[in-house]
């Protein structure tokens, strides 16, 4: 008896995640679709089916990748709490994404440096993209006016988070290095790095008084 055929949404979920990997090691460049069908186990042109284009299937996984951020941001932000507890809470959230999701600091880094140009294609990253740094951006903003925060630029607040964060699991074995760990997605290594952001993070944002009484 032959094996039932391959269900079109196990399929298209495989050609994401494959074309995921393939994106982050080479970029947008480098990757190419007859290594991706061949990994996903089917003719190049049955890639067609699902995307157009190369650049489609790139704008794809990237707005998979922000749909993933945009639901951490909105988890931590909205979960209820003072604003120092939310802004540890998202600390800790994105931290955990970039460890547990390894190719999307590797992705994100490539799209600063790479600039590629999709077309009409990445018009669709518009939206989610705004979204989630508006998200953040805003609520930098009320933990400020709160008197949670220290006043600072919520955008450089935002850069240097971001940084501190993608940097980390992006240069990966850089990472391993400066800290003297063999993998820095090893679990204790993930933690070690998950509480030092907080400290460093949360040192510089809140007020002189708040970590007093910290």
């Amino acid at each position: 008896m032959s094996a039932a055929p391959p269900r079109a949404g196990d399929t298209l979920e495989k050609v994401l995640e494959v074309a995921e990997t393939e994106f982050a090691r080479d970029g947008y460049a480098g990757a190419h679709l007859q290594s991706i069908a061949e990994q996903v186990g089917v003719q190049k042109t049955a890639l067609y089916y699902y995307f157009p284009s190369k650049a489609a299937l790139y704008v794809s996984v990237l707005a998979r990748m922000l749909e993933s951020f945009d639901r951490t941001v909105r988890q931590a932000i909205e979960a209820g709490g003072t604003h120092v507890e939310r802004l540890d809470r998202l600390l800790v959230a994105i931290n955990d994404l970039l460890a547990e999701r390894r190719n999307y600091s590797q992705i994100l880094i490539r799209i600063f440096v790479d600039r590629v140009d999709v077309g009409e294609e990445g018009d669709r990253l518009r939206e989610p993209v705004e979204r989630v740094v508006g998200r953040i951006l805003v609520f930098f903003r009320e933990g400020a006016d709160a008197g949670a925060f220290r006043r600072l630029s919520p955008r450089h607040a935002f850069q240097s988070v971001l940084g501190a964060s993608v940097f980390h699991y992006a240069a990966r074995d850089f990472s391993a290095g400066v800290l003297g760990v063999p993998d820095v997605f090893t679990q204790n290594a993930v933690s070690w790095r998950r509480d030092e952001l907080r400290k460093i993070v949360l040192h510089g944002v809140l007020p002189d008084e708040a970590q007093a009484g910290e």
